[in-house]
């Protein structure tokens, strides 16, 4: 009996545990969610670029481009499965890209990013808009971005020779059997399109045979308009049964179909002369080379950001055409070209740039009464006025004038008073002013000789007091000239402004700016025109040092 309860008892436990086992299991059946950590992804700010082979910030027909950028990983967890999506709009013809699969992104880290940018022979003139964002698979990816880029069709290349001669070492006057002579020849690349891997086999008769030169010619590239000159010294032997005697020069590029062979034939006898191809079309084509090539190299590839600065405004006066005092060089270019980086590379929408040519002194009061409206409306606006023109003195007072172009040299009432001008600026309830003035006030012309001053001398002007939240930027000071910068067709203070603009595509800090302008200015005006020119920086004495970090991207 002792035996039997034992074992009805131990049954009971078997039963009991099974029950609290299924009890548990019913527990933990119960479906806990997991905690999320997610990865939050934002592109770095002004960490995108656009890089490409030839460095004109365009896609070219059959180039390779890259557009990189950084991600920053703000988020709790890692970023695992990321890819970058990227669509185009506009000229596409022939431009190739993909998605880019992007590595573990941990916690706090920050990767580069690199989106291949491929464009085929069948490139078009024209721009296209990339449209491209980071996604994570939990919908934590970055926001959209925009970024348009100019694209260009194919230019070929055309290499030829243009020129040979046929020259004696001895001295001998004609071609002769037995006796060494020289064959030069030139080859040009006479197109615009860059030339790769040219290369050149220069193929002779029997009996016929070179005594120093490599008959084989390599070049890596030909730029347009680029000539290289080979020489060969060669010999004709006693058997060679030919009056005529032909040279074949065989030339080759990257895509074999832009390069011209030429048989350059001799004979012998003839009389060791130079002897030319005719060159008039050739010379046309070099022309057209040069002519292509003209104009400042600030005039072309003007950044473009995507940013709009709607509460941006920006007044530019470009004066050159005067009816009583001798013209400003390069005044509406300046003015022109300021005004397309104003909206390129500052953001500027175009309906807030007032750009006036050959502005009158009404012109100018009706500009400055727009922008007093657009202060009383636009409570956080960013003012940019830009002066390119001719600048007078009073004689008596020393004070600084803008001159309309209606205005007259010797007569300041008909102009406008620099210090009346800052004073207008100043009550405005701007964020910030600033000012770019290149004009010089000593009664002096941009491109030498006086404008209409009773003493015939240069003056030192007074150049006024920046008030409010204003930083003025001026070409010259003192009894200084505002001098052109005649190669690349603008006022000296003008191109250098322009470029640094170029180089840092907008982003630059004022104090940055105002350094690059003096320093080159200075410089440059030495070199190029033997007169010293001295930019200055001048905010108002109520900023301090703030505006030193002032930036055109808000």
């Amino acid at each position: 009996m002792k035996k039997i309860a034992l074992l009805l008892c131990a049954c009971f436990a078997v039963l009991s545990l099974w029950s609290q086992s299924q009890s548990v299991t019913k527990v933990g059946s119960l479906k806990i969610k997991k905690e999320v950590k997610p990865a939050i992804l934002n592109i770095v700010p002004n960490s995108i670029r656009f890089v490409d082979a030839t460095g004109n910030n365009a896609i070219d027909a059959n180039e390779t481009c890259k557009i990189l950028f950084k991600v920053r990983n703000d988020g709790t967890g890692d970023g695992m499965g990321c890819k970058v999506k990227i669509s185009s709009t506009g000229s596409t013809t022939g431009i190739n890209i993909n998605d880019v699969n992007l590595p573990l992104i941990k916690v706090g880290s920050v990767i580069d990013v690199e989106i291949p940018v491929i464009a085929g022979m069948n490139t078009v003139d024209g721009i296209v808009d990339f449209s491209f964002y980071v996604d994570e698979p939990n919908g934590f990816g970055t926001d959209n971005v925009i970024m348009n880029i100019n694209t260009k069709s194919f230019v070929s290349p055309l290499i030829r020779i243009v020129d040979f001669a046929i020259t004696s070492n001895d001295g001998s006057s004609t071609l002769e059997k037995r006796k060494p002579f020289n064959l030069q020849f030139i080859l040009q690349n006479v197109n615009q399109g860059l030339a790769d891997n040219v290369k050149v086999d220069v193929v002779i008769p029997d009996g016929v045979f070179i005594l120093n030169g490599n008959k084989m010619i390599n070049l890596a590239k030909m730029e347009a308009g680029d000539a290289q000159s080979f020489e060969f010294e060669l010999i004709v032997n006693q058997n060679y049964s030919n009056n005529t005697i032909p040279i074949q020069v065989n030339v080759q590029e990257k895509y074999g179909k832009y390069a011209e062979s030429k048989t350059i034939n001799l004979s012998l006898n003839q009389t060791l002369a130079s002897n030319k191809i005719s060159v008039d079309a050739i010379e046309q084509k070099q022309k057209d080379i040069k002519i292509a090539s003209i104009g400042s190299d600030v005039d072309k590839n003007i950044p473009k950001i995507q940013i709009v600065n709607k509460n941006v405004f920006a007044l530019i006066i470009a004066n050159e055409n005067y009816d009583n005092v001798s013209s400003v060089p390069f005044a509406l270019n300046d003015g022109n070209i300021f005004s397309l980086y104003c909206k390129n590379t500052f953001g500027i929408p175009e309906s807030n740039i007032h750009l006036l040519s050959n502005a009158t002194l009404n012109n100018i009061k009706r500009e400055i009464a727009w922008l007093k409206k657009i202060t009383d409306a636009f409570t956080n606006a960013d003012l940019i006025i830009y002066y390119a023109g001719h600048g007078i003195p009073d004689e008596n007072t020393k004070a600084s004038y803008l001159l309309p172009v209606d205005g007259i040299g010797s007569d300041v009432s008909t102009g406008y008073k620099l210090d009346d001008l800052y004073a207008e600026l100043g009550s405005m309830k701007a964020k910030s002013v600033t000012v770019f003035i290149d004009a010089c006030f000593s009664g002096s012309k941009r491109d030498e000789g006086m404008i209409a001053s009773a003493r015939g001398v240069a003056l030192k002007a007074k150049q006024g007091n920046p008030r409010g939240n204003m930083i003025v930027f001026s070409a010259a000071q003192g009894d200084e000239t505002a001098m052109p910068n005649r190669e690349q067709g603008h006022g000296m203070f003008t191109y250098f402004l322009l470029k640094k603009l170029q180089e840092s595509r907008g982003n630059i800090t004022m104090s940055e700016l105002g350094n690059y302008i003096i320093t080159n200015v200075k410089q440059q005006s030495i070199l190029l025109n033997n007169k010293s020119q001295t930019p200055c920086v001048t905010p108002s004495s109520s900023l301090g040092d703030s505006w030193k970090n002032w930036n055109f991207l808000k």
